[in-house]
C-alpha cells in the first residue's frame, strides 16, 4: 500500500521563481495590532485590526447544482450574537497557573490553556437554532495575526456532539455538516497582506473592500464539513514529531470542530503577484491544517502537500479527500494568459501515483461571472495517492505563417476568408484557425 500523502499541485503556465520560501529572510509584521491577538469589534475594546461579524447561513435557503457548488445569490445570512466574556484581560495573556481547571468546558470564562502559553477568550457567539433540532450553536473564535501568517480558528462548546468511535471514548462538539460561514475582519493591513488562503472549508470565497469610513473589510466565506485527521499508527502512542501517516494502516487521531483559516501574503514564490487582486488563489483541503502553499512559475504549479490517515476513527472506514481551489479571474486573466470564462475547457485533474503514473481524476469547474473566479473542485481520492494534478495550459500560438495554428492571428492570404473551429481530444480543446481549417490527427471537430 502506498504513503497515505496527499499533494494537490495545480498547474498553470507562467515565469519563473523558486519553490521554498528564503530560510534566511527576517519575518515582517504584514498584520499589525496592538496586540498580537484580535478582538471581536463588539466588544468595544478596539474598533478597527477586530473581527466585525461572524455570520451563518440559512440551511433552507441555500441552492446547490448537481456538482454540489454552492449558488451564492442564495444565501440567507444570520448573524451570530455575541457575548462579552467578563474576565476577559485586555492586552495580557493569563499564564497558565492562572487556569481554572473547573472553568474547562465552560463557554467564554477565563483563559484556556493553548499549547505553551494562556489563550483569552474576549467573546462567545452564538449561532442562533443552527443545529438541525433547532437548538443554538456556541463558539469561540482563536483569531491572532503576525509575521507572515494570519489565523482564524472556530472552536465549538455547544453544536452536535460527535464520538465518532474514537478509541479512548473522546467525543467533540463541530458545526453542522455543510453549514456556510462567513467572518467579516475589519483591517487595512489585512485587506492590503491577503494573498494566497488556505482553509478546511468548501465552496470557498474571498472579497476585500473598503467600508464607508475608509477602513478594508476582508471577507471569507464556506461551508464547514468536519472531518478527521492527524495520523495514529495501530500499538504506538500519538507523537506529533513522528510521521505515522505512511503506515499502511494510519488511522485519526483528532477531528475539526468547526473553519479554520489561514491567510498569507504575496510572498516569496508568490511576489510576483504582488498587485494583483487580494486572496486571489483560495486553496481548502480536507485535512485540519494544509502544509506550506509551494509554487514555481517556471513550470507553472502550486504544490499543496496535505498528510491525512487512511482510516477514520474506526480503524475500518477509508478516509475519503476532497480539494477545492478558486482563482480570482485578475490571475487568471495576468499572470495565466487565460480567459477564465474558458478556463474550462481546458482544465484536466489528475492524480499521480509514486510509479509516476497518471490517471485522470473525478472533478469539475465552473467559472462564476458575478464573482469573477474560477473554481475547480477534485474529490473522492484516498490518501495513498501522493499527488493531485489540476493543469490549466494556455493555448500555444503557432507561427504565423502556419495556415493551421492553435490561437494564432496569422492574416489569411488574399482573397481567402480565415474561419475557426473548436477542435476536442478526451476533455481537452483547441481552437484551430486558419483558411479550411481541419482538426489534426487524433482530434475531432466539435
Amino acid at each position: 500500500m502506498r504513503s497515505k500523502v496527499s499533494i494537490l499541485t495545480v498547474a498553470l503556465t507562467m515565469c519563473a521563481t523558486s519553490l521554498l520560501a528564503p530560510t534566511s529572510a527576517q519575518a515582517a509584521d504584514y498584520y499589525p495590532s496592538e496586540t498580537k491577538y484580535w478582538v471581536d469589534c463588539a466588544t468595544g475594546f478596539r474598533n478597527v485590526d477586530c473581527v466585525e461579524s461572524v455570520e451563518f447561513s440559512d440551511p433552507a435557503s441555500e441552492k446547490r447544482d448537481a456538482n454540489g457548488f454552492l449558488d451564492y445569490t442564495s444565501i440567507v445570512w444570520k448573524k451570530a450574537t455575541v457575548s462579552v466574556n467578563p474576565k476577559f484581560a485586555y492586552k495580557s495573556l493569563a499564564p497558565e497557573s492562572a487556569w481554572k481547571q473547573d472553568e474547562f468546558g465552560i463557554p467564554c470564562i477565563g483563559a484556556r490553556p493553548n499549547y505553551n502559553e494562556g489563550f483569552h477568550h474576549d467573546a462567545c457567539y452564538t449561532a442562533s437554532g443552527l443545529n438541525p433540532d433547532g437548538s443554538d450553536i456556541i463558539f469561540r473564535l482563536m483569531v491572532n495575526g503576525s509575521s507572515e501568517s494570519f489565523n482564524i480558528y472556530q472552536w465549538v462548546d455547544k453544536g452536535i456532539v460527535r464520538s465518532w468511535d474514537r478509541e479512548d471514548g473522546w467525543t467533540a462538539n463541530t458545526v453542522p455538516d455543510g453549514s456556510t460561514w462567513r467572518i467579516t475582519v475589519k483591517s487595512n493591513s489585512l485587506g492590503q497582506n491577503a494573498g494566497v488562503i488556505t482553509s478546511n472549508m468548501k465552496n470557498p470565497n474571498v472579497s476585500v473592500a473598503k467600508g464607508s469610513d475608509g477602513i478594508s473589510r476582508t471577507v471569507i466565506l464556506g461551508s464547514v464539513y468536519p472531518n478527521q485527521y492527524n495520523c495514529k499508527a495501530p500499538g504506538q502512542a500519538f507523537d506529533p514529531r513522528v510521521d505515522n501517516c505512511n503506515h499502511p494502516e494510519s488511522y485519526a487521531e483528532t477531528a475539526s470542530q468547526g473553519f479554520s483559516i489561514t491567510v498569507m501574503p504575496y510572498i516569496y514564490q508568490f511576489e510576483r503577484l504582488k498587485g494583483y487582486t487580494s486572496g486571489g488563489i483560495f486553496v481548502s483541503g480536507t485535512t485540519g491544517s494544509l502544509g506550506q502553499v509551494q509554487y514555481d512559475q517556471d513550470q507553472g504549479i502550486i504544490t499543496v502537500p496535505m498528510k491525512g490517515p487512511h482510516f477514520l476513527f474506526d480503524r475500518k472506514t477509508l478516509n475519503k479527500g476532497w480539494m477545492e481551489t478558486a482563482v480570482k479571474g485578475d490571475v487568471i486573466r495576468k499572470a495565466f494568459n487565460l480567459d477564465p470564462a474558458q478556463a474550462g475547457n481546458i482544465v484536466k485533474v489528475e492524480i499521480s501515483e509514486g510509479d509516476g503514473k497518471a490517471e485522470i481524476a473525478t472533478y469539475t469547474s465552473r467559472y462564476v461571472k458575478a464573482l469573477d473566479v474560477f473554481e475547480i473542485r477534485a474529490y473522492n481520492f484516498g490518501f495513498s495517492s501522493p499527488t493531485l494534478k489540476v493543469k490549466l495550459k494556455p493555448i500555444t500560438a503557432q507561427p504565423a505563417n502556419n495556415s493551421q495554428n492553435f490561437g494564432s492571428s496569422a492574416a489569411a492570404p488574399k482573397g481567402k476568408k480565415m474561419s475557426t473551429i473548436m477542435c476536442v481530444k478526451g476533455k481537452d480543446s483547441r481552437r484551430i484557425t486558419g483558411v479550411n481549417p481541419k482538426c489534426p490527427k487524433g482530434w475531432r471537430k466539435k
